[in-house]
């Protein structure tokens, strides 16, 4: 019985240890069936089948524990060749850590043994990420995202229904013109267009974009802040909140699941109420705890206690029917405002470039490349229909309904196009419930690692794209502008621009025409000879249209504006012979002739008219010369914008094109030393950029 076990053992490719092998002979453990040797007279026990099935599952756990082993010997060994050698190739460490995992995974050289277990050791990765990207979030940001979780809802169910009823009311008809051309597998894409369930759940798992690939791009790019970065975040989060909610649809659409109503309630009641009582508690209890913990002054306590936060809060979610990145998410938000956030980073971001790294190699182990290249066909054309429709849809939704410029919804779109990870997720729970057959489950998991593995190539095309689209834009608001611009200067509306209506223009309204002659003012005239193309002496509308550029942000604007607010070295001063516009030198200047500013000029004619302000240091040089009847002499305003220009001419508020903010602006207009500037900019930032 001993050597026909051991033959057993043998044959099942299982190498017993020493404990376990000691355990199997151990007599208070086996049947107590005795067979005497009489050679030796040494009685022995025959071993059960329980403790054979016992021996076999403990052997095969210590073997998963040593493979596991193995294979984070080999995930540091690579990450430490992979990081310094992408640096010196220049490309993104990423597509290092798929092609080392493709080659090293069961498809390759089966260096990577434990891939269940390797594969969890990656979602942490995903987990630390997001637990960062939380961190980051000020609340202004977290309101900005606000602003974009419609988009991202909207991506996320018009993505699944698109994709779903192409399937199945498109694509029979498309399929058969497209294997004239294509060499498409049938057994593969046939039942994809005639179940509905496997075209839904496909749909759901095209639907989703990567939080691991996307954000290193966003934080590489500096685009963080701006307006795509920001819906780009937005519609991940949203995508990562939805995984659940699709996790749980899947089965009910199979007919597995909830059977009834209130099971159904059950799941969405611990989603949202036990989800918003954790996050309730965790905005209290969390700032206490680490209040506590550094308390200690140990940064090992601190340290453990920032992997506990993030992957608790995971795994709270996780057991409340949510994804581990969305608690992870909700973690980092609620400690975004403590004061130790930034050593909260800084602890766990070598955890998350470490673990992240494993996520990519093991991404990169499921990719059979011997499948791929025996249905190529098939999977580009499936990969290249999920990228045109996710890049049409976000393209349209961002550009057309949710207040994104065609340049940022075109960043958007590219950067998301590709696949996602919790795509595995979807596939994976499919296969379980029967739907997904193993090789259209094999050709679709690649399919994902691909489109992910596209995402560094994508975003260095959105940003080309998004940077030529912008170009295309601005010169078309240009020419839109320069027509605003050009019935703002032509004050006779006779359809030119002379001369002394473009000095006019330039001084705001004000500024007596040089009598020094064209000789002190070479600027000027170089800026006038520029505009006119055709050497008539005046400018004409397509003229102004082709010069715009140089009139409003060229070079020779500033110079412009002081030769023609001069007049060279004859400028009269202000006010001088006769009704022209003489604004002190001291006035109060208005940075911005939007609503606030208008309503602080109207205040301050309103002053001026019935109150006067107080003496102006230069009353001796203005006594010469009285201004316009209605015209305000005591300040002036500035905006960029040429259509408040108008606003002002019409209101005879003097309103100089430019910023406010600029020295040499105030001195080409003839502000020498104002009382007062007042700042009515509408963005912070340039508020605070205006007063350094």
């Amino acid at each position: 019985h001993v050597g026909e076990t051991s033959t057993a053992l043998r044959r099942g490719m299982v190498a017993p240890s020493l404990a376990a092998t000691t355990r199997l002979l151990r007599p208070s453990l086996v049947a107590r069936q005795r067979c005497s040797v009489r050679a030796f007279e040494v009685p022995f026990e025959v071993p059960s089948a329980a403790l054979l099935a016992d021996a076999a599952a403990e052997t095969s756990a210590v073997i998963s524990l040593d493979a596991l082993g193995n294979d984070i010997f080999f995930f540091l060994l690579a990450s430490v060749v992979v990081v310094p050698l992408s640096r010196v190739l220049n490309v993104t460490p990423v597509l290092g850590f798929l092609a080392v995992g493709c080659a090293a995974g069961p498809f390759g050289l089966g260096i990577l043994s434990d891939s269940e277990a390797n594969v969890q050791l990656g979602d942490l990765g995903i987990v630390f990420l997001l637990f960062i990207e939380g961190l980051q979030l000020s609340p202004d940001r977290l309101l900005k995202l606000g602003n974009f979780f419609k988009l991202g809802l909207a991506q996320f169910i018009l993505t699944i229904a698109a994709i779903t009823a192409a399937n199945l009311y498109l694509g029979p008809q498309v399929l058969p013109a497209a294997e004239r051309f294509i060499l498409l597998d049938d057994e593969l894409v046939r039942p994809i267009l005639s179940t509905p369930v496997l075209a839904f759940c496909l749909a759901g798992a095209g639907a989703l974009s990567s939080s691991a690939f996307v954000l290193p791009e966003l934080k590489q790019r500096g685009w963080e802040e701006r307006a795509d970065g920001t819906a780009a975040l937005a519609v991940l989060l949203l995508q990562d909140i939805a995984v659940a909610p699709l996790l749980v649809l899947l089965p009910l659409v199979a007919g597995s699941g909830p059977q009834s109503s209130a099971e159904l309630g059950v799941l969405v009641a611990k989603a949202t109420f036990g989800f918003g009582g954790v996050l309730v508690a965790g905005s209290v209890l969390l700032r206490q705890i680490f209040s506590v913990v550094a308390a200690a002054r140990s940064s090992e306590t601190f340290v453990a206690a920032t992997l506990l936060v993030a992957i608790g809060m995971g795994v709270a979610a996780d057991a409340l029917g949510l994804s581990t990145t969305t608690g992870a998410f909700a973690a980092g938000v609620l400690l975004a405002g403590s004061q130790y956030r930034q050593q909260i980073e800084a602890d766990i971001k070598p955890f998350e470039g470490i673990l992240l790294g494993i996520f990519f190699m093991t991404a990169g182990a499921n990719l059979d490349p011997a499948l791929c290249v025996a249905e190529w066909p098939t999977l580009l054309s499936g990969i290249l229909a999920f990228l045109g429709a996710k890049l049409g849809l976000l393209f349209g939704l961002g550009a057309f309904a949710f207040g994104l410029t065609r340049a940022e919804a075109i960043r958007v779109a590219l950067l998301l196009a590709g696949g996602g990870e919790f795509a595995f997720v979807v596939f994976k729970l499919a296969e379980d419930l029967g739907l997904l057959p193993t090789r259209l489950g094999g050709l679709l998991t690649a399919s994902v690692i691909i489109s992910m593995s596209l995402t560094p190539l994508l975003g260095e095309l959105a940003e080309f794209v998004g940077d030529q689209v912008e170009r295309i834009d601005a010169n078309q608001a240009a020419d839109a502008r320069a027509d605003e611009l050009f019935d703002v200067i032509d004050a006779d509306g006779n359809g030119t621009i002379e001369r002394e209506e473009l000095r006019r223009y330039l001084l705001g309204g004000g500024g007596r025409a040089s009598e020094g002659g064209e000789d002190g003012n070479a600027s000027f005239a170089e800026l006038v000879a520029q505009l006119d193309l055709n050497g008539d002496g005046v400018i004409s509308r397509d003229e102004l249209r082709r010069g715009y550029v140089d009139l409003v942000l060229g070079e020779q604007r500033s110079a412009a504006l002081q030769d023609a607010a001069t007049g060279g070295a004859q400028r009269e001063p202000h006010g001088a012979g006769g009704g022209e516009l003489a604004t002190a030198p001291d006035a109060v200047v208005v940075c911005g002739y939007g609503e606030m500013g208008q309503r602080a000029c109207d205040v301050l004619a309103d002053a001026e008219a019935g109150h006067p302000l107080p003496p102006s240091v230069f009353a001796e040089e203005e006594e010469g010369g009285g201004g316009l009847a209605g015209w305000g002499t005591q300040f002036i305003a500035f905006d960029r914008n040429p259509s408040r220009i108008a606003v002002g001419l019409a209101k005879q508020v003097r309103v100089v094109y430019g910023d406010g903010a600029s020295p040499e602006l105030l001195r080409a207009a003839g502000i020498v030393r104002p009382r007062a500037i007042v700042v009515t900019y509408a963005n912070d930032k340039r508020c605070l950029e205006s007063t350094e």
